[in-house]
């Protein structure tokens, strides 16, 4: 089987749907079926083919490529020159730049008979004008009304769609980096070249930079206690809220003083971030909109045996899946505080959670993952 992957992200860009869509490209691969992958980089159409040694780049149409109206017929032409058994659409509406021309995909590809599902990575609704509330959940939920197959990656978008009339599948995402260790890997070393002693709390937050996350919560929390060094794996920001958000991020860096108690990644190779994650003493994912099984740095987090603190989930499917597996505290400066302290003073609890998190993380293996998809492609 070919199943050809619409993504508005793909490594190297940075990003949790593009490490997705790899994985799972790579565990159909290894169950001996073909993955191509089609992005866009630079206004540039890019196809990819994942192999078992690796992504291999095949030749794209020239042209000014997007994901806006203006760019789906191109769109259109290209899954049609790729003869694919499956046009698979890996949708946040974030990565694809707030365009909706991936929306109607679907349908337009629904008249040649081509079978296409859409996996919703959230249901954030696209800009389109002032005041089009209405019209932007339309067009959100579009591709679920027009897409043969409809999957969701957590129960909290289940309840959403199903709400809309709309029956999706519930298919987890699993942890966007291995726990694979760089060859001779000393913990204290890796931790001295971050400029900080055994004896330093060092906090990490795994991810991208969005309002969504909390990052601001930690650095306001790292202000006011000396002490504490705080590690952002990664740090990048994709969409353009996002930067400017980042931006602001790099401005309150620079008001308080916290340079040298902050320290930024940027975006880095996967095996760097398993050394960094193994260095930490806790991670803390202060989401928002409360932890969520969709968030793969959280999965991540849980693969590699990590205390983690972080929000109470919106879902009671995902607070029951979770308890006793991390520590909820309220994306609120003084709870997290008081999380974090009380983790920090207690080995034998952070080792706990480790264990935990270890074997809550055995629910969400990629070949599982992939054997979910085949048989929902087979099914229909």
């Amino acid at each position: 089987m070919r199943i050809l992957f619409i993504t508005g992200e793909y490594p190297p860009q940075p990003g949790g749907v593009g490490d997705y869509t790899q994985r799972l490209g790579q565990a159909l691969v290894r169950n001996g079926h073909e993955a191509l992958v089609v992005t866009v980089v630079k206004r540039k159409w890019q196809i990819w083919q994942i192999t078992s040694d690796g992504d291999r780049a095949l030749p794209a149409p020239a042209g000014r490529a997007g994901w806006g109206i203006g760019s789906l017929g191109r769109l259109t032409r290209l899954v049609h020159q790729l003869r694919p058994d499956w046009c698979h659409i890996q949708y946040q509406t974030g990565a694809y730049q707030m365009k909706i021309g991936v929306n109607l995909l679907p349908l337009l590809l629904r008249r040649s008979r081509l079978p296409t599902a859409i996996t919703y990575h959230d249901l954030l609704p696209p800009y389109l004008f002032p005041k089009a509330g209405v019209v932007r959940e339309w067009v959100t939920l579009l591709p679920a009304r027009t897409a043969r197959a409809v999957i969701v990656t957590n129960p909290e978008d289940e309840t959403t769609l199903r709400a809309a009339r709309v029956r999706p599948r519930l298919i987890p995402i699993g942890a966007n980096i291995d726990p694979v260790l760089p060859e001779g890997y000393d913990r204290s070393i890796w931790r001295a070249d971050l400029g900080v002693s055994d004896e330093m709390p060092l906090i990490a937050y795994f991810g991208l930079l969005s309002p969504g996350k909390g990052i601001d919560l930690l650095i306001d929390l790292i202000a006011d206690q000396p002490a504490w060094r705080l590690l952002i794996i990664g740090g990048a920001a994709t969409s353009p809220t996002d930067r400017v958000y980042a931006k602001t991020i790099q401005q309150r860096l620079e008001t308080l003083s916290l340079r040298d108690r902050v320290i930024i990644t940027g975006h880095i190779a996967a095996e760097r971030v398993s050394a960094y994650l193994h260095a930490c003493d806790l991670i803390v994912l202060p989401f928002r909109d409360g932890a969520s099984l969709r968030r793969g740095s959280l999965l991540a987090a849980l693969a590699h045996g990590c205390a983690v603190i972080t929000t109470p989930p919106a879902s009671p499917a995902t607070a029951a899946a979770l308890t006793g597996v991390v520590h909820f505290a309220a994306a609120h400066p003084e709870s997290l505080k008081t999380a974090i302290i009380s983790l920090l003073s207690n080995p034998n609890a952070r080792l706990r959670l480790s264990e935990a998190a270890r074997q809550a993380a055995r629910r969400f293996d990629w070949q599982n993952i992939a054997a979910a998809h085949l048989e929902l492609y087979r099914s229909l």
